[in-house]
């Protein structure tokens, strides 16, 4: 019996002795035993056989959910805690912070929404080992704590060790067992190669989030979702309002209310985009309140002292606005236009007083109407999310060819080819009637819609001031831009001296009539060849014929046939013009994506947010054009002052980079960067120094070529 004892005794030794033994063994491979709550399972795991001294190691917690249970992310919702690891490190040993793996999102009763994780999950943490460490093994330990919730929550937690050996050999050995889990959190992590430009506003009860990425990310996107990291800044349960165009977001979402009462000086977050073919993509948002230097492009686009319109007060705004408006009046895009109403002025000349006042009001209110209805839909669309700016209109290509054929058949008109009356050109004998008044009125129209894309001296703070303020101000600021430009007709108008310095009717007038008719051929001309840079040659030479059969239709009205051939003549009118208005909705007038090149012997890049980055990080002089085929002072600009051979080689011998933005179709990454600069169009100069710690120097709008020597002398 002594002996039985004896032997079982030991038997129970020898395999206490094994288990210790095959203990010891997986706790130096890297993973410790495991804690569980009830319904929780905790352990931590090391990515690598061993530690290197002077390296780091990747460790995970890795907590395994029974069916139905959650645990919750750094950012729980509306109710929950986040998971909490306290470490305990031998001495000169540092844990980082927990990256999170993209979390879930739960719907709970009473329209609850919380972010955590079910199933198998590894929360990693990165730890600096010193060079100066000696021991042979790493001994880490941790006490964690959670909130593991189904239909109630229940507080759990685990202690939870590892000892992994320490070498010296650099070359360290992936352990196999935890390579999927390890690769599934870092497979899903934001993604670091795509800058993201975000600023938030709030407005009323709901939270703008307007994100411009680098590259097209949302191009083939069937889903996003955004997850903030802050708690009580979204109403989580409310609806998101997404916007999305190739490479910018806009998001409206109820806020917190804690974020109505506490407006907060940052949002951060998730953005997780579904694509169309099945791939999940996560980005990282961190956005700062509207108006807000962007520290996410490391200090790129600080305003200067004296550029911010939102500094002035509003009588110097309405000051601005005026004698921008007034300068419109001078820029060759108007001038087709306002020359029928020096025309209608002249020949009004001798009219009674108050004939030629209600004239001048009747165009004053053209003009003026026109920029208040142009800045309510403007603005009625940045509100609602879209990214355009000042002279959007003209980004529309079938915009563009109805003022094709607008302002050809005007030139028809003015070539006698066709009399469609002296009310719509605002020209003729018989101006004392109401066709006339109604003349003024659509001449003072066209001026508006023609004079828009063009951004007068002053215009520029003016406008953005305007797009930073409430309605009532901003249609203020237009209002005044409106009658700047309508100046100089109302004092014509209202000061008979004025009147009586302009020529008297006479025979010259018809012959000056014709002339005018070029211009108005020149300006569908170009507008044909802003057409061709939107569109391509195919789209330009279908409006072109679509003018032949305008021209086709008012050879045949002018000849007013009472032959038997009346009625065929009148179907062929008609057949003419419908076929005109059904190119407008033609798809061949789409915008074409403009693609990232440039021509031979050009001096410039294609600019982009991260081209610019990279470009300022190596402490490289920048020069930034923003541009558009439409805009006449950007392109007056480039021929007299940016293309020249002195301003080129002075760049190169100040080894400033040309990077030039074409705004000619709608570009949210430039309208993103009129946005930060307060300008609502183009153009937009930017002369960046080498420093990448000093900003960037905004230039005038017009342009000479000793202003931009200049302002290369001073970077």
């Amino acid at each position: 019996m002594k002996m039985q004892l004896i032997k079982k005794l030991f038997v129970l030794i020898s395999l206490l002795v094994f288990q210790h033994s095959v203990l010891e063994s997986v706790l130096a491979q890297g993973v410790s035993q495991i804690d569980s709550s009830e319904h929780v399972e905790a352990q931590l795991v090391a990515e690598t056989e061993h530690a290197v001294p002077g390296g780091s190691l990747w460790l995970a917690l890795r907590l395994d959910h029974m069916e139905n249970w959650h645990t919750y992310w750094m950012n729980p919702g509306d109710a929950g805690k986040p998971t909490e690891i306290t470490w305990q490190l031998p001495v000169g040993l540092e844990a980082g912070e927990i990256v999170w793996p993209v979390p879930e999102r739960f719907e709970l009763p009473a329209d609850l929404v919380d972010f955590g994780y079910t199933d198998e999950i590894f929360l990693l943490t990165e730890v600096s080992i010193p060079a100066t460490f000696s021991a042979t093994s790493l001994q880490i330990s941790a006490e964690v704590q959670w909130l593991e919730c189904e239909d109630i929550c229940i507080p759990g937690g685990a202690s939870v060790s590892l000892d992994i050996p320490v070498s010296s050999n650099a070359q360290t050995v992936t352990d196999s067992r935890w390579v999927q889990g390890f690769d599934s959190v870092r497979n899903n992590l934001p993604r670091e190669d795509i800058v993201l430009d975000s600023m938030f506003s709030i407005s009323g009860e709901e939270i703008n989030l307007l994100v411009q990425a680098t590259e097209s990310i949302f191009e083939d996107a069937e889903s996003i979702t955004f997850i903030p990291d802050t708690h009580r800044v979204l109403d989580y349960i409310s609806d998101q309002n997404i916007t999305a165009q190739l490479s910018s977001l806009q998001l409206n979402q109820k806020a917190h209310s804690r974020a109505l009462r506490e407006p907060p000086d940052r949002m951060g977050g998730l953005l997780i985009v579904g694509q169309a073919d099945g791939d999940v993509v996560t980005y990282q948002v961190e956005a700062v309140p509207e108006g807000v230097t962007m520290a996410a492009l490391d200090g790129l686009f600080p305003l200067t002292s004296g550029n911010s319109g939102s500094d002035m007060s509003l009588f110097t705004v309405f000051l601005f606005a005026m004698f921008g408006g007034l300068i419109l009046n001078l820029m060759p895009c108007v001038f087709p236009v306002l020359s029928l109403k020096v025309m209608s002025l002249a020949s009004n000349s001798g009219a009674p007083i108050r004939e030629q006042q209600l004239h001048g009001v009747a165009y004053a209110a053209g003009v003026i109407l026109s920029f208040l209805t142009l800045a309510g839909v403007l603005l009625s669309l940045q509100a609602g999310g879209a990214l355009i700016g000042w002279g959007f209109q003209l980004q529309s290509p079938w915009f563009v060819a109805a003022l094709v054929f607008l302002f050809f058949l005007m030139g028809l008109a003015m070539s006698g080819v066709v009399e469609i009356g002296a009310g719509i050109m605002g020209v003729g004998s018989e101006l004392a009637d109401k066709d006339g008044y109604s003349g003024s009125f659509f001449t003072g129209v066209l001026a508006s819609v023609v004079a828009s894309p063009c951004t007068a001296p002053f215009m520029g703070a003016a406008l953005g001031f305007a797009f930073t303020q409430t309605l009532p101000v901003a249609l203020t600021v237009f209002f005044a831009l409106g009658l700047g430009m309508s100046l100089p007709f109302l004092l014509i108008s209202f000061i008979p001296a004025l009147a009586n310095m302009l020529p008297r009717p006479g025979h010259w007038m018809l012959t000056f009539r014709q002339f005018l008719a070029f211009p108005l051929y020149a300006t569908a001309v170009w507008l044909l060849w802003v057409l061709g840079r939107q569109t391509g040659v195919d789209a330009m030479a279908l409006v072109t014929f679509s003018c032949v059969l305008i021209g086709v239709a008012a050879w045949l009205y002018q000849r007013q046939s009472q032959s038997n051939w009346r009625y065929l003549e009148v179907t062929l009118i008609v057949g003419c013009i419908v076929s005109v208005i059904t190119v407008l909705n033609s798809s061949m007038l789409q915008t074409q994506q403009a693609t990232a090149t440039v021509a031979a012997g050009e001096s410039y890049e294609v600019y982009s947010d991260a081209r610019l980055a990279e470009l300022r990080g190596n402490g490289q002089a920048v020069f930034v054009n923003m541009t558009a085929s439409w805009c006449i002072t950007c392109l007056v600009n480039e021929r007299i002052a940016l293309s020249s051979d002195t301003v080129t080689e002075a760049m190169a011998d100040k080894q400033v980079t040309y990077l030039k933005g074409d705004w000619t179709n709608n570009d949210p990454v430039i309208t993103a960067v009129l946005k930060r600069y307060e300008i609502s169009g183009v153009p937009l100069y930017l002369m960046y120094p080498a420093d990448p710690n000093l900003p960037a120097e905004m230039l005038p709008q017009i342009l000479t070529e000793g202003i931009i020597l200049d302002a290369l002398e001073r970077i």
